[in-house]
């Protein structure tokens, strides 16, 4: 019965997990450091928008990560057929 609640939670989770940029930004302030251990797509779509100036590859780098977010949710939309239970009798 609680399965509906855990198909909500995991595609919510799979799109804030795709746009993590706030946390590794203030804690490197935005170098990525150390080692660029914390230096994760988001920042790197940030850095070539907005320090770079080049915003044709930052907006096709926004759009890639808009395309896999969209391929995932539809592929759990998909496949919660199989493991997700709703008591409406459908």
């Amino acid at each position: 019965m609680i399965s509906p609640v855990i198909f909500y939670n995991l595609v919510l989770s799979v799109i804030g997990v795709l746009q993590y940029f706030i946390v590794p930004y203030i804690v490197t302030r935005g170098t990525g450091a150390p080692g660029n251990s914390a230096y994760f797509f988001n920042m790197h779509l940030y850095k070539t928008a907005f320090t770079f100036f080049d915003m044709g590859y930052g907006a096709t780098q926004a759009w890639l990560i808009f395309i896999i977010a969209l391929t995932l949710t539809i592929f759990l939309f998909a496949t919660a057929r199989r493991w997700v239970y709703y008591a409406s009798g459908d």
